[in-house]
């Protein structure tokens, strides 16, 4: 139902309060696009050759700060440049 935002975000049609980073996670390096207004995430995976990625998921982020912090936290684990 919510499908629509997913490519509004990655068009970067959207730029505020928008937090574009990668991390690397145990099963591989994850891409995160987090509107921390609307509390939508979008999980990519870089393909092998780099030219491209996978779409992973796309949620909303219920509840309260918990979940929030958790993405924050991820942030604060980001690598230098984006994969």
């Amino acid at each position: 139902m919510r499908l629509h935002w997913v490519r509004f975000h990655l068009d970067e049609k959207k730029r505020d309060n928008m937090l574009l980073f990668s991390v690397k996670e145990p099963e591989g390096y994850r891409t995160y696009y987090y509107d921390k207004d609307e509390k939508y995430v979008i999980v990519l995976e870089p393909m092998r050759d780099g030219t491209a990625y996978y779409l992973l998921t796309a949620y909303y982020i219920k509840g309260k700060d918990a979940q929030r912090d958790k993405m924050m936290k991820k942030y604060k684990r980001k690598l230098h440049t984006v994969l």
